[in-house]
């Protein structure tokens, strides 16, 4: 946020007769309502601004959203100032209730990481505040004294705005893009370590030919040792014996002959079986890569935060959600719903095992693909919850890019035949493009 642009923001707003609300929308980020026309501020660290847009609302109850709601509904604005050479915008305001007035302060600080909104008196004693800071050299606490941020040099090229609709609009544009981009390469880059983690390990795993070549080999010479226990000496360890194709096997054993070849026997089995268990390890590697790959691609793609946040959510989901069901499918969650995907054939028998006869079905027209399921809670399912769980049909199963039929019907529509295999009927289609 620039300071020359704070000062006519200041002038603009200065317009203004009454304060109608301000509310936290996001963690953030408030919605500040001004004569019934709305603008955001927007106190994210090193992105903070002012602008016009329409984003999803949340809803907060904390110590600081009371205290915006007892004094800022329907107060009156008294005056407004910018500090001097300081990028904090304080409005004054007065609200008259029933048996109370109440003068009050509301301090916007955009000071790049300590960004900040305060509530104080016409004293600047604190009555709340967004943030709380206590080590600080300026601690912010309730009942303090407010230390007003002193002046500095500020060196900027002037640029008059001419059109403040279209100056609100553009910043939360530039905003909005810069935040886009710069979540969306954090996100990939975790994603892309996964990715190299699970790749590396591939790399570590021991071969299963080898492993089943020497099981082999051990195997062979057990049998060799067994058709010629009658020729040998108990005590013998070190000799040559002909195996059943007239080569020469050379011999140097720890144990007796008997013993040596029973060992060469349990030897072999386990190495067959760790072959075994090599082989299921890389295929469920190869498979959790695989989706992770696809997810890559995915956010790659995203067009905005909300549906970065719904592929690849930045904190962890409570408790009830955590809790996997099973490996083979993965969750999303869209506001209310719960899209269910399946990663392979035993998560789509999964799904289709579990589901429930309201909830609604995904499969690709005429293809092998990925089973996805909205939980309906029997609740409507709207055309937006219902385009992202077609897309992550498409998206998660093994297609080339280009242009696919989704079919979705309810669950109770759909018959299994075998395993994942199925038969469905008044079902709906809708058009999507792979990308």
């Amino acid at each position: 946020m620039k300071y020359n642009e704070l000062l006519q923001i200041k002038n603009f707003f200065i317009n203004f007769k009454k304060i109608d609300f301000i509310k936290r929308i996001d963690d953030n980020i408030l919605e500040l309502s001004l004569d019934r026309q709305k603008f955001i501020i927007d106190l994210n660290r090193s992105l903070s601004a002012i602008y016009q847009a329409k984003i999803t609302i949340k809803n907060y109850n904390a110590p600081f959203d009371f205290m915006l709601k007892k004094y800022f509904n329907n107060a009156y604005i008294k005056n407004i100032e910018v500090l001097n050479n300081n990028r904090v915008l304080c409005f004054y305001t007065e609200n008259q209730k029933a048996y109370k007035n109440y003068k009050n302060k509301i301090y916007f600080e955009f000071t790049g990481r300590n960004t900040n909104a305060i509530i104080t008196d016409y004293d600047n004693v604190i009555i709340e505040a967004l943030r709380h800071i206590d080590k600080s050299f300026r601690p912010i606490k309730p009942s303090l004294k407010l230390e007003i941020l002193k002046p500095y040099e500020i060196k900027e090229e002037y640029k008059e705005i001419k059109d403040f609709q279209k100056y609100f609009k553009e910043q939360f544009q530039n905003l909005y893009q810069k935040r886009l981009e710069e979540s969306k390469s954090i996100k990939l880059n975790t994603l892309n370590k996964k990715i190299q983690k699970i790749k590396e390990y591939i790399f570590s795993l021991e071969k299963e030919d080898d492993l089943l070549k020497e099981a082999k080999n051990l195997s062979f010479k057990a049998d060799v040792l067994f058709a010629n226990l009658n020729k040998l000496k108990e005590y013998e360890r070190k000799f040559e014996l002909k195996d059943f194709y007239g080569q020469t096997i050379l011999f140097n054993l720890e144990y007796n002959p008997k013993q040596s070849a029973n060992i060469f026997y349990k030897k072999s089995k386990k190495l067959k079986q760790r072959a075994k268990n090599i082989s299921i390890e890389r295929n469920n590697l190869l498979e959790k890569m695989d989706f992770y790959e696809k997810l890559y691609r995915l956010l790659c793609n995203a067009k905005d935060l909300f549906e970065l946040e719904l592929l690849f959510p930045r904190k962890k989901l409570n408790e009830n959600k955590k809790i996997q069901k099973d490996s083979n499918i993965v969750d999303f969650y869209f506001n209310e719903f719960k899209i269910s995907v399946g990663k392979n054939e035993k998560g789509n028998e999964f799904l289709l095992k579990n589901s429930k006869k309201e909830d609604l079905w995904f499969h690709i027209k005429d293809f092998s693909s990925a089973h996805v399921f909205i939980t309906s809670n029997k609740q409507k399912i709207n055309e937006e919850v219902i385009e992202f769980a077609a897309k992550l049909c498409i998206n998660f199963s093994n297609l080339k890019p280009g242009s696919y039929l989704v079919d979705y019907t309810k669950r109770n529509f759909v018959k299994i035949k075998e395993k994942a295999l199925v038969n469905y009927t008044n079902f709906k289609s809708m058009k999507l493009i792979k990308e």
